[in-house]
């Protein structure tokens, strides 16, 4: 009885020695990490050059990334569903395929847009950035996404106009014998529908990236990018 009373006392006074010494070796990796990463580019971790960096490229490939599938607006799909149950489909194929490629044409400016605001992330509040695994991608969420839907929204009721969208939208109406009080403004409200899934789309991107680089930063074709995620660790 006695020693089973002292055994597990006697594991516990073994193992936390060996926890601290994991701890302590864990430490002196990432330690040697960061000396390793200002020795490849010459200098002090510079975060907010890094963090510049991501957001710069990150959203550059958001931006010429395959586009998401359209969500198509719940209104429209339900005038679209008599069209198509009695194959007369025409009107509603050729709507889709517009909104699909007014999709596409907005995640440039989408992302364009979310690298302008990307220079108003506070890169001295360490503990704000390390608060989770998406802290840069939520904080320039709630930061800006509302003014940025703000600024795309014209954007692409001007590509749209530009497409002749208002004629395909006019043949689909007549088409599904719709009888809207405002044809106009329900258009600008599937336009701006479109423009809110293109912001949406470049926010996933750079939350997936986000992520992929905290968990690996190593990842990064960039030192300074590398440098700045280990920064964040």
């Amino acid at each position: 009885m006695k020693f089973k009373a002292f055994f597990p006392a006697f594991l516990l006074c073994v193992l936390v020695p060996v926890a601290d010494a994991q701890g302590v070796f864990a430490k002196a990796i990432e330690k040697a990490q960061r000396t390793a990463d200002q020795e490849s580019y010459g200098g002090e971790i510079n975060l907010p050059d890094g963090l510049a960096r991501f957001f710069a490229t990150t959203l550059s490939a958001a931006g010429t990334s395959e586009p998401p599938p359209l969500v198509m607006p719940s209104g429209v799909v339900k005038l679209a569903e008599p069209l198509i149950a009695s194959g007369k489909r025409e009107s509603a194929d050729a709507l889709a395929s517009q909104l699909k490629k007014l999709l596409a044409d907005a995640l440039p400016p989408a992302a364009q847009a979310l690298q302008g605001a990307s220079a108003s992330i506070a890169t001295n509040e360490l503990a704000s950035l390390r608060a989770s695994q998406n802290a840069l991608t939520d904080g320039l969420r709630k930061s800006s996404e509302s003014k940025l839907r703000e600024e795309l929204r014209p954007l692409v009721r001007q590509a749209a106009e530009s497409a002749g969208l208002d004629a395909t939208w006019t043949t689909f109406l007549t088409a599904a014998d719709a009888k809207l009080a405002n044809p106009k403004a329900a258009l600008s409200a599937v336009e701006d529908q479109i423009a809110d899934q293109a912001l949406e789309h470049v926010f996933k991107v750079l939350a997936r990236q986000e992520r992929i680089y905290r968990a690996h930063p190593e990842q990064a074709e960039d030192k300074i990018v590398t440098a700045a995620f280990r920064t964040l660790k």
